[in-house]
């Protein structure tokens, strides 16, 4: 499903990544699944901030968001609706 992702809730998805993938979600070092490269991928190239997630993408990223956040900014919070919204057309 195609959503609209403003600049600065692209920048909170890719520091949930950062906080992930370099953190030590898979032992003590960098490892990038296929899947997670996907996402970076796609945010990466979205185009006018449109972007292309499938329902296991955005259940990734709503991983990477629950174990990286503290106090939800706007952002951060808007992310989590659009990709909530996802998850339902499973």
């Amino acid at each position: 499903m195609k959503i609209d992702l403003s600049p600065g809730e692209i920048q909170v998805i890719k520091i949930w990544a950062e906080n992930n993938i370099h953190g030590g979600h898979w032992g003590d070092g960098d490892i990038i699944v296929p899947e997670e490269e996907i996402i970076l991928n796609k945010l990466n190239s979205a185009e006018n901030g449109k972007v292309d997630f499938t329902p296991n993408e955005a259940r990734i990223i709503l991983m990477w968001g629950n174990s990286s956040m503290g106090i939800n900014t706007y952002e951060e919070t808007t992310v989590i609706q659009k990709l909530n919204k996802i998850m339902e057309m499973e």
